[in-house]
């Protein structure tokens, strides 16, 4: 009823744009396009679906892999090493004292060249494995303090003629003094330090040669580097060691695979004068 008027009228609901006056049309279900679309949708589902990769049994369930399986598998410390009369032992040191595995190396030609006369180091085993058994003042020592990228080679100065050419003198790289262990050869101190030139970690030092032939190695020869030193315990600034036991120098451990430790006699050769490394221990 319209207010003020008296009279009514049947208000009707707007048609929706674009229906008005048109007539409903009725779907046909056709069985054969519903599977087709339902064939696509799943195939659709499987494409982003994650598919687990195979780790151990196949058809076993990623769940049921132990996590020990997929984990690289440590190196194995060398025999007898912590014996009450190993090689710990005859040097003096705690037969608790850290083992670390520095890196497997091939022997080259170099290595056992006497015009090369060092033994060169994989440098990432030094970095990842080695350093971080140094203090700052051993890595002072062996120049890897800052490790970076080898600097780059400097040009040669040209030649003039009818004068002598004077060759460009190479920075004394020294080296930290480190006991050097093999089976054969005994104990013998050499010096380790990383060259800035070509950015490359070796062993060097007088005797270096000597040794090396009492290795018996050969070029192609596969062999393990372990390293160990006894450290002492900081405490507000004092060093506190064990009762007995003492801050030991670097020990390098060379190892030929398949061959024993070395024999609890070995020697220690310092500028050719041997003496028992009960004397040398500090």
């Amino acid at each position: 009823m319209c207010p003020g008027t008296g009279t009514s009228h049947i208000v009707l609901p707007k048609a929706a744009p674009g229906y008005a006056g048109s007539k409903r049309t009725l779907a046909v279900y056709d069985p054969a396009a519903a599977q087709q679309r339902a064939d696509a949708a799943r195939l659709s589902a499987d494409a982003g679906a994650l598919v687990p990769s195979p780790v151990g049994v196949a058809g076993e369930p990623i769940k049921a892999v132990p996590l020990a399986a997929a984990a690289p598998k440590e190196r194995a410390e060398p025999p007898g090493i912590r014996a009450p009369k190993g090689l710990l032992a005859h040097l003096n040191l705690r037969l608790d004292l850290p083992v670390h595995f520095i890196d497997e190396k091939t022997v080259t030609a170099t290595d056992v060249d006497p015009q090369q006369n060092r033994f060169r180091l994989p440098i990432d085993g030094v970095i990842r494995n080695l350093r971080p058994v140094l203090s700052h003042l051993d890595r002072q020592a062996a120049n890897l303090v800052h490790v970076e990228a080898p600097r780059p080679r400097l040009p040669k100065l040209p030649k003039v003629p009818g004068e002598k050419t004077k060759k460009r003198r190479g920075r004394e790289h020294g080296g930290l003094p480190v006991l050097v262990i093999e089976r054969d050869a005994g104990i013998r101190e050499l010096q380790l330090t990383r060259w800035e030139s070509s950015g490359v970690c070796v062993i060097k030092g007088e005797g270096y040669m000597d040794f090396i032939k009492n290795c018996g190695f050969s070029a192609g020869d596969v062999m393990e580097i372990w390293a160990f030193k006894q450290k002492a315990l900081r405490l507000f600034g004092v060093d506190i060691y064990q009762e007995g036991y003492h801050e030991s120098p670097l020990y390098v451990l060379f190892i030929n695979k398949g061959q024993m430790l070395p024999p609890p006699h070995a020697l220690v050769v310092s500028n050719g004068v041997e003496e028992t490394a009960q004397e040398h221990a500090p």
